[in-house]
């Protein structure tokens, strides 16, 4: 998410994140959060008050009567949960900036949390009154798709005011250890999980620093497992690791991750300052995105396609209305199939989602994403059709000459 926030200096600016979001992460956005404190933070918080172990009772039990079953509790997303809490406990100061995006996947990494679909809230509220008032309406926005599995809250009291983070995870894979976040160059790392019932056909997919191809490997055993090895071997720099599995709803995200090879790990989140936009038509704005990024790397740009750009208009609906960032429709099917309702075909497609407030943000999520970056640069593709609605981006992609006599 990118928000507009007014600096120390009198300017404007948006903040864009810049570490792991992939394009079907659903961050719903924290109700209340606060510019101070953020930038130059330290990298550990302090002990959250004592006074605050009620609110892991009222979380549970609002998530019982709400349908969602009893997530398992995780002492990582609890400590994480408990550093956004203390960041995000200063005074209020305007807009809250999407810096918290960056901090966000930045503590949850440091604390070994690497789920993709991540639900995180902040509330503030006077200690007196609790938590159990603002979390009901907040709980109805999450997708019965993708039901959170695990969560962790922290909190942080200043004077009579406190501030808890409740960070809710749907787990796909559950690893047998976590994921590192350094390795050596030519470093083999083995990978090992259990499926959520629902998910088949897991993989892994790879994207080595400095643009190098993405890799995919499949990632199963027989027994439901997820076994794979880590392969370090395009030289030093940041690997992104995800793990895709397919279910009824299509193709996705259960893990993103980045693994440091031959480097140190930031100790803090990378946040870039920058003008904010005059607005526009974002569809537009993200296709010239992704053609000068394609450009730059060799690739000819796609060409604007009207029954793309109407299939994906369609979807885009779709996902805003839903919430969710789900490939697969119960009502339209995939993209294959949205494509042959209208008559059209193409040897090969490919449709990436993202959840942003810019077009440059949208494909900061894109580039985030092995997947999702690699679909940008799948050989054969030649045309496009990006639609916006609200915050949700849909970019359906298609290579070959369309035919138009399917039916």
């Amino acid at each position: 998410m990118i928000r507009r926030f007014r600096a120390a200096d009198g300017g404007v600016y948006d903040v864009k994140p810049r570490p792991r979001y992939t394009a079907v992460v659903v961050a719903l956005p924290l109700i209340w959060g606060l510019a101070a404190g953020l930038f130059g933070a330290p990298a550990v918080c302090p002990a959250p008050v004592a006074v605050l172990r009620a609110p892991s009772m009222t979380v549970e039990r609002l998530l019982e009567a709400h349908g969602w079953g009893a997530p398992l509790r995780d002492p990582r997303i609890d400590a994480a949960a408990a550093e956004l809490a203390w960041r995000l406990s200063g005074p209020v100061d305007g807009p809250v900036p999407d810096a918290l995006d960056a901090h966000l996947t930045h503590v949850l990494a440091r604390h070994g949390v690497s789920d993709a679909q991540v639900y995180p809230f902040t509330v503030r509220y006077r200690a007196s009154e609790g938590l159990a008032g603002e979390l009901p309406g907040l709980l109805g926005r999450l997708d019965r798709r993708l039901p959170p599995t695990h969560y962790g809250i922290g909190s942080h009291g200043v004077g009579n005011t406190v501030t808890t983070t409740v960070v809710l995870v749907h787990r796909g894979v559950e690893f047998a250890a976590p994921l590192p976040q350094r390795a050596e160059p030519g470093a083999i790392v083995p990978l090992s999980g259990r499926l959520r019932r629902g998910y088949f056909r897991p993989r892994v997919l790879v994207a080595p620093p400095d643009d190098a191809p993405v890799r995919e490997r499949p990632a199963w055993s027989a027994d439901r497992k997820v076994e794979v090895g880590l392969y370090f071997d395009a030289g030093p720099g940041v690997y992104g690791v995800e793990i895709v599995a397919d279910s009824q709803y299509g193709p996705v995200v259960l893990d993103n991750h980045r693994i440091h090879v031959g480097v140190e790990p930031p100790d803090r989140a990378t946040v870039a300052l920058r003008p904010a936009p005059a607005g526009g038509d974002r569809a537009a704005a993200l296709v010239t995105a992704i053609n000068d990024w394609r450009r730059a790397r060799g690739q000819a740009p796609l060409k604007a396609e009207p029954t793309l750009e109407a299939v994906a208009a369609e979807h885009a609906r779709e996902v805003a209305a839903r919430r969710s960032l789900l490939h697969a429709s119960p009502e339209t099917g995939t993209l294959i199939t949205r494509l042959r309702a209208r008559g059209l075909a193409f040897t090969r497609v490919a449709e990436n989602l993202a959840e942003a407030a810019t077009a440059d943000a949208a494909l900061q999520v894109f580039l985030d994403s092995p997947g999702h970056k690699r679909n940008l640069m799948l050989p054969g593709l030649t045309h496009v059709g990006v639609a916006v609605e609200g915050r949700y981006f849909v970019v359906a992609m298609a290579g070959g000459l369309p035919a138009r006599d399917l039916r």
